[in-house]
């Protein structure tokens, strides 16, 4: 009896039976054309144990090929192609087991990584269904690691070399279970030992609490990850508390084309407008740094001040007056900020979609947002006063924590613009509300996925707050409006 491990470079550049002695020996088998995998599986000898395949990332992205405006047709099906083929060897090869691994991603493909969660989907399903369907009960679906553990080298489609052996490791260990499980007689018209249902639905049980447990550990890795980042962004802020973002700008005159001379020219208008905001300032600007134009006549400027006092004295000046709407009329585009790093804004618009969640008739939920360390206020509603001090505060953390169940995607489309691609597979250690698959659907909404649905309906329950199932992990999850502790009557 052989075992064969059809995969591509990404398995046949790092598989070596000597490294995995805990599980079964597989003969390699190289596959990265659909053509070539449907001869190979055509042939398949009775003699095959197990099969274990992990290729159809490549088979899909052949597929596509440079057809990428709209390649929802040729992706389904490429998919039906595939689990035809899977099909008809389980059928003609009833004693041999086939392990079918979900797709990893491919950073390098982008239209590939906006829907490989639901091709994932889509795959898990059709497997599922055949299995339902076809009596077939030599198929089972092996989870890919969770996107984080997916590490690419400077390509962007082949892992590193420690993320492969973390792939095959968790792939060979699953497989492993498949194929050493008893194959359960589905076409004997319900007839079962007793014991053996029994033993199946203590199995079960098993893995449910083993996913319980698992989903519960990884929103904790989750919080203690995004704890020590917002520790570390909070350092950071803090060393920059002497400088001042201002966006909007004007000016009558045009800027100079040379660097040196439009920095000075800056420096004039800037100078110009914190004197206006408080008289006989003293404060002196020492350095001074613009971004891009975009579109604007004056980009954005970042100016450090000699202390961070003189800093702090200018935006609370522009805050007071932008408040009590005494600006002067050139001034009203003009806006204000400290210098803070970009996890830190996405951190308070996902605060602000909190805040809003909690304000009612009795409760005004706000975020101070102007600070090193951005901190969810919540105190009683009515018109402040000197005395009236917030009830409660929070850290993002905190908040998250208490509140993050309160949040739907919907709700944060601000922080995922905010966040972009820069936190790509990183979004739920640094953020824990915030995720790839709820991304990738706000970033294409009016793409139907190829069941129809929304990704979060399809792979993991998700809805926004804090919820479990991200990149094709154990799939257990926490449902959206149940606190991160889970439900009342869990131990």
């Amino acid at each position: 009896m052989s075992n064969l491990l059809i995969g591509s470079s990404n398995v046949n550049r790092h598989y070596k039976a000597s490294d995995y002695p805990n599980v079964r020996q597989y003969k390699m088998v190289k596959s990265t054309q659909m053509a070539g995998f449907t001869t190979y599986m055509e042939n398949l000898e009775a003699a095959s144990e197990s099969v274990l395949i992990s290729v159809f990332e490549n088979f899909v992205i052949d597929a596509v090929g440079a057809d990428i405006a709209a390649p929802e047709e040729t992706i389904d099906r490429c998919i039906k192609d595939f689990l035809t083929i899977i099909l008809d060897s389980a059928i003609k090869l009833p004693d041999t087991k086939f392990g079918i691994v979900m797709p990893l991603r491919r950073p390098a493909v982008p239209w590939y990584q906006e829907r490989v969660l639901p091709i994932t989907s889509f795959i898990g399903e059709g497997i599922k269904a055949m299995i339902s369907n076809k009596d077939i009960n030599n198929v089972a679906i092996i989870s890919c690691i969770s996107e984080t553990s997916q590490q690419f080298e400077a390509d962007m489609i082949h892992l590193t070399k420690a993320s492969a052996k973390v792939f095959l490791e968790v792939v060979l260990s699953s497989a492993e279970k498949f194929f050493n499980a008893d194959m359960i007689n589905l076409t004997d018209g319900g007839h079962r030992d007793p014991d053996q249902v029994l033993d199946v639905e203590n199995r079960l049980l098993r893995l449910e609490r083993t996913a319980r447990v698992q989903a519960d550990k990884n929103v904790s890795n989750d919080l203690m990850f995004a704890r020590g980042r917002e520790e570390t962004d909070a350092g950071s802020n803090k060393n920059k508390e002497d400088r001042i973002v201002l966006n909007g700008l004007k000016t009558a005159a045009p800027l100079p084309d040379t660097p040196r001379e439009r920095i000075e020219s800056l420096k004039v208008i800037v100078a110009g407008i914190f004197e206006r905001l408080i008289p006989s300032f003293k404060g002196k600007i020492t350095y001074l740094s613009h971004g891009k134009n975009q579109g604007q006549l004056i980009p954005m400027v970042e100016v450090r001040m000699d202390s961070a006092v003189h800093a702090i004295e200018v935006r609370k000046a522009f805050a007071d007056k932008r408040k009590k709407k005494t600006l002067d009329k050139d001034l009203e585009s003009l806006f204000v900020s400290n210098s803070v790093t970009l996890a830190t804004r996405v951190r308070v618009d996902v605060m602000k979609a909190i805040a809003r969640k909690l304000t009612n008739s009795k409760d005004l939920a706000y975020v101070a947002g102007f600070t090193s360390r951005p901190m969810l206020h919540i105190r009683k509603a009515g018109a402040p006063s000197p005395n009236l001090k917030p009830l409660m505060s929070y850290s993002y953390i905190d908040s998250v924590t208490k509140f993050g169940h309160h949040v739907q995607a919907e709700d944060l489309v601000a922080a995922y613009g905010r966040a972009g691609r820069t936190f790509n597979g990183q979004l739920q250690q640094n953020f824990v509300v915030l995720n790839e698959q709820d991304q990738a659907y706000l970033q294409s909404v009016g793409q139907p996925t190829p069941s129809g649905s929304r990704p979060s309906e399809t792979t993991s329950g998700r809805g926004g707050g804090l919820t479990r199932g991200r990149g094709g992990g154990s799939g257990a999850q926490k449902r959206p409006g149940t606190p991160i502790g889970g439900s009342a009557n869990k131990k």
